[in-house]
């Protein structure tokens, strides 16, 4: 593959969208479900990839996007307590109340939304969106949508691609002023229904930690 060599001056603009609170999956749909939290690797992805971030010597912007299920707690808002790191929603049925409860738990405030994909019966389940149509966004509603920009899913291409591979295209979108998006459940996980791959290697290279 043609190696392109990333731009030294361009930021590293990344999405996360924390959807779920375990490296298991089956430990998130039954919290997730049923209410059943433990403190034992809650968001412990998350951390691991927010330590990289703050490792790194590159220019980073990553903008975090929560669940009322994935509210950072006190370890890892500390590790976001610094410019490198933004608090957005990831909406799953009530705008305004999961947009109140985020800035009430976080002390943030927040300038962006995401809307969390529910296709699938069991995802509907878990999050109890009966339907599988998005909740609408009122007109007035106070967050801009982060659709706006231009995408790239990291975990996506590492599904089919070797760590060296996707880090060869993911530069490219680095230097195209994509932003690099990414679920931190496929850190070190392949999916099988679901076609993310781990994309923990390939992120370190892009960070250089």
């Amino acid at each position: 593959m043609f190696s392109v060599k990333m731009q030294t001056d361009t930021m590293i603009k990344l999405r996360v969208d924390v959807d779920y609170p375990y490296p298991s999956r089956i430990r998130s749909f039954i919290y997730t479900a049923l209410g059943t939290k433990t403190d034992k690797n809650y968001l412990k992805n998350s951390k691991i990839i927010a330590k990289m971030i703050n490792k790194s010597t590159k220019e980073v912007k990553t903008v975090w996007f929560f669940t009322p299920k994935t509210i950072p707690d006190k370890e890892l808002l500390t590790l976001l307590d610094n410019n490198k790191h933004e608090i957005g929603l990831h909406i799953i049925n009530e705008p305004y109340k999961e947009l109140e409860l985020l800035e009430t738990m976080t002390g943030k405030r927040i300038r962006y939304y995401t809307i969390h994909g529910t296709a699938r019966l069991l995802a509907r389940m878990m999050w109890k969106r009966w339907k599988a149509k998005k909740p609408k966004i009122p007109d007035d509603y106070p967050l801009q949508s982060y659709y706006q920009f231009t995408t790239s899913s990291l975990d996506v291409i590492c599904h089919t691609h070797t760590p060296q591979q996707a880090f060869e295209i993911a530069k490219n979108y680095i230097n195209e002023e994509h932003v690099l998006h990414f679920h931190p459940i496929w850190l070190f996980q392949r999916g099988r229904i679901n076609r993310r791959g781990p994309f923990y290697e390939t992120l370190r290279r892009i960070l250089e930690v």
